[in-house]
């Protein structure tokens, strides 16, 4: 897990009150401030990437910081013999190769996500991330009923209506045994409902199909391949979120009998369908998808540097229309968040291939695809390295299965 700013743990603190723009990851501060293995800037897309200081200091020490060439427009891609683009230079010195997914390949793919979970997340590196996730949350769920108040006292000060109301374009009923699963498709029509739809299933269905559609059309193997890690990292999320839903049956605010809502540990599966929105608060799912596809995206084109601060920025918009209406509590942000994040990250690591720079740049033969590294135990594939690209710092995890 990373962020693209620097940021302490203060500062990371009072936005999680603000209940905005929070990122669950803190490890540039855990790691030295420059360098890194030969191995983690092989596994990392960012981590090669000469940044202005760097340039300054390979430069003559007589020429002016202003006066070096920086390119902030590299976005070489070459055809294969099929026509098909599947290999990218997204920055100086980094590029990428992708092959064209199998199509619903992904779909397999979820139990091993699934799987690499645990060691993606509970490494002794992350102690310090994990920590601050409790903390945080606990932190939060003290200021929950306070949080809630101002933040619908702030919606009705500047006229947005609590209400999340939609309209119903399509529903067709379904049921399995006495569980209702209907098939709708839904439209918002109010402002703070178009914010809510922002965490939607069809919102991020419908980004996904995009790619698809983009990527079949051009050729582009890349975009096939964001499209399939979407579904990857949107279906692992929420199975996770799901399961947590069900086993610690926390009350949404709406229905809440008493301050900052009750848990009901462990509900029966008829329990839970029989009355969903008392039992399903924490985590949040909107969040979790969010951030998935947000990380994915991003993840895939770091070459377009508004994908983060737009992408954080609208889920900043539906972390607060779901405290305007009553959805949810602002300590169910920061587990989801963090799942989203971590699931985006896992997904990207499988469709994406480093390619290595050549020993001599005169012989374009020395470029390939990175020859097979020695085998390594599960426990030790995770490396971490620090990056800095234009205005973000931090650092990576690559976990290769």
């Amino acid at each position: 897990m990373s962020f693209y700013y620097p940021c302490r743990p203060t500062r990371l603190f009072v936005a999680l009150l603000l209940s905005q723009f929070f990122i669950s990851a803190s490890f540039a501060h855990s790691l030295p401030p420059s360098g890194g293995t030969a191995d983690s800037l092989a596994l990392n897309p960012v981590a090669a990437c000469p940044d202005s200081v760097a340039a300054a200091a390979a430069a003559p020490a007589a020429q002016p910081l202003s006066a070096i060439p920086v390119d902030t427009t590299i976005q070489h891609y070459t055809r294969d013999t099929n026509g098909r683009i599947s290999t990218y230079t997204v920055a100086p010195g980094v590029t990428w190769h992708y092959d064209k997914p199998r199509p619903f390949r992904w779909a397999l793919h979820i139990p091993r996500d699934l799987g690499q979970f645990p060691a993606y997340a509970f490494r002794r590196e992350n102690t310090e991330t994990l920590v601050g996730l409790a903390v945080s949350s606990v932190v939060l769920w003290v200021a929950d009923q306070a949080i809630l108040d101002w933040s619908q006292d702030f919606g009705r000060f500047v006229g947005l209506t609590p209400k999340s109301t939609q309209k119903s374009l399509v529903y067709i009923p379904f049921r399995i045994g006495s569980t209702n699963l209907p098939f709708e498709f839904n439209v918002p029509d109010n402002l703070n409902s178009t914010f809510y739809y922002l965490g939607d299933g069809w919102t991020h269905l419908t980004v996904a199909s995009s790619f698809w559609i983009y990527g079949g059309i051009k050729k582009d193997n890349r975009a096939l391949q964001t499209s399939s890690q979407l579904g990857e990292a949107i279906l692992s999320t929420g199975l996770v979120v799901q399961g947590l839903k069900r086993l610690t049956g926390r009350q949404s605010p709406y229905v809440a009998t008493k301050d900052r809502g009750e848990w009901h540990l462990f509900p029966s599966f008829t329990r839970y369908q029989s009355f969903v929105p008392n039992y399903d608060a924490f985590p949040t799912g909107h969040m979790a998808t969010a951030m998935a596809t947000v990380t994915v995206i991003a993840d895939n084109y770091p070459e377009y540097h508004f994908i983060r601060p737009l992408g954080y920025s609208l889920i900043g918009l539906l972390g607060y229309s779901m405290l305007n209406n009553g959805v949810h509590w602002a300590s169910d942000y920061p587990i989801g968040v963090a799942l989203g994040y971590a699931f985006g990250k896992i997904a990207v690591r499988s469709g994406r291939t480093r390619v290595e720079a050549p020993i001599d740049p005169a012989k374009p033969q020395g470029t390939g695809l990175a020859p097979p590294r020695r085998p390594q135990p599960w426990y030790r594939k995770g490396k971490f390295a620090p990056y800095n690209y234009g205005p973000f710092t931090g650092a990576s995890w690559s976990l290769r299965w």
